[in-house]
């Protein structure tokens, strides 16, 4: 049996800022033209990925924002 809690708005926003952090470092790993071939295959794959993660935070932090409500996005807690 799996637990779930939802996320606050608090820790809504540092997820959006982390991802967008970790989504330039990417993006500066790709700029630097130190990646092969297939690392840098690799980044632009990691890149689309954690953009849709951010997409659905943002928009959960926007609509929090807009509506002073959070959305529910939930985590599931690992059982003891």
């Amino acid at each position: 049996m799996s637990i779930s809690r939802e996320l606050t708005f608090k820790e809504i926003s540092y997820i959006r800022a982390a991802l967008e952090g970790y989504i330039g470092l990417l993006n500066q790993d790709i700029e630097s033209n130190d990646l092969s071939g297939d690392e840098r295959l690799d980044t632009q794959e990691d890149i689309v990925f954690y953009d849709k993660i951010l997409y659905t935070f943002q928009k959960a932090e926007k609509q929090s924002t807009d509506l002073h409500e959070v959305q529910s996005i939930s985590l599931k807690q690992r059982d003891k």
